[in-house]
C-alpha cells in the first residue's frame, strides 16, 4: 500500500471526518474524496460510513485504528532513516532488544557495535515476540533476546541464523532493610512477589520455572505487576515484595548493599543471550555489527 494512502487513513481516523481530514491532508475535500474511493476500489472495502451524515470511518477502519497508525510511523521512520543516512553518510541499523536487554545492557551493546565504524544505532526496545517480529519483517536487521537455558533450544528458521553472545540469570531481590521481614514470612507461609503479566516473556518464564515450586510450600500474593524489569527493581526496593530482575541491572544495587539477592532461597533461571538475523543479508553494517556483537559481547 502506498505511504500516502496510509497517511490519509489516519487524518481520516484523526480527523472524525472527510472535511477535516482533506485539511489536514492540505487538499480540497473533492479531491480527498476521489482519492478514498479509488483507494476502496483497489482494495475493495469500504473506508468510509456514507450511511451517516456527516460522513466519516467506516467501523472496519476504526477496527484497524492501531495497526494503521502503527504502520504509518514505522513508515515515516523508514524514511528518516534513509534521509538521514543520505544527509550524514552514515550508515543506519535498527537492533531489536528485549525491554530487560535494553535496560540492563544497552550501554554495553551500542558500545560493542558502534565503534569505530560510521554506524548510526537505533536500539528497538520491544518485548520478546515483538523482537522476532522486527526481525521477520526485517524492520530490524538484528534481534537479541534470552532464552532459557532448561528449555531445549529449537532450531531456528531456514533464513536466519543465530548466536549466543552471553549469559543472563534472572534472580530474586528484594530492599536491604526488608529482606529478613520477607524472608520470615515466607517461612511462615506467605509470600509477597511483584509479577509480571502472563504474557510476557519474564511473566512465563517465572509461572513455569519458578512459581510452581514456590507455591507448593506457601501463599503466593501478587503485590503488583508491570512489564517492566527497572520498575519491578525499584518496587521491590521499597520492601512492597520481591522482584525476579536480570542479574546485571540488580548488580550496582547489591554491590552498595541497598539489595539483597534471595536466589539461594527461592531460586534464580538462567538464561542465554541469543543474537539472530538474517543469513542471506549483504548489508555491510550489519555484517559489521554482528562481528562485533559475537566478538565483544
Amino acid at each position: 500500500m502506498r505511504i500516502d494512502w496510509i497517511e490519509d487513513l489516519v487524518a481520516l481516523l484523526d480527523s472524525g471526518g472527510v472535511a477535516d481530514a482533506a485539511r489536514l491532508r492540505n487538499v480540497t475535500q473533492p479531491a480527498f474524496s476521489r482519492r478514498i474511493k479509488t483507494l476502496e476500489d483497489v482494495l475493495g472495502i469500504e473506508l468510509i460510513d456514507r450511511s451517516v451524515k456527516p460522513s466519516g470511518p467506516s467501523t472496519v477502519l476504526r477496527d484497524r485504528d492501531a495497526e494503521l497508525r502503527k504502520l504509518a510511523a514505522e513508515q515515516r521512520l523508514l524514511l528518516s532513516d534513509m534521509r538521514q543516512e543520505q544527509s550524514s553518510g552514515l550508515r543506519q541499523l535498527v537492533i531489536a532488544s528485549q525491554h530487560a536487554i535494553t535496560t540492563s545492557m544497552g550501554t554495553q551493546i551500542i558500545n560493542s557495535v558502534a565503534e569505530p565504524s560510521r554506524t548510526h544505532i537505533r536500539l528497538r526496545s520491544a518485548n520478546r515476540d515483538e523482537c522476532e517480529t522486527l526481525l521477520i519483517r526485517r524492520q530490524a536487521a538484528i534481534s537479541l533476546t534470552y532464552r532459557i537455558k532448561s528449555e531445549p533450544a529449537s532450531e531456528p528458521a531456514s533464513f536466519l541464523i543465530e548466536a549466543v553472545i552471553g549469559e543472563e540469570t534472572l534472580i530474586p531481590v528484594c530492599g536491604s532493610a526488608h529482606a529478613a521481614n520477607l524472608i520470615a514470612r515466607f517461612h511462615d507461609g506467605a509470600l509477597r512477589i511483584i509479577g509480571y503479566p502472563a504474557d510476557v516473556f519474564l511473566g512465563a518464564a517465572l509461572n513455569r520455572h519458578i512459581l510452581p515450586p514456590i507455591e507448593a510450600q506457601c501463599s503466593v500474593s501478587v503485590v503488583t505487576e508491570t512489564g517492566l524489569s527497572t520498575a519491578a527493581l525499584q518496587l521491590s526496593q521499597s520492601g512492597l515484595g520481591v522482584a525476579w530482575v536480570p542479574a546485571a541491572l540488580a548488580q550496582p544495587d547489591l554491590a552498595r548493599g541497598d539489595l539483597t539477592n534471595l536466589g539461594d532461597t527461592l531460586g534464580c533461571i538462567e538464561m542465554d543471550i541469543v543474537a539472530q538475523r538474517w543469513a542471506t543479508t549483504s548489508n555491510l553494517a550489519t555484517l559489521d555489527a554482528w562481528s562485533r556483537l559475537v566478538r565483544e559481547m
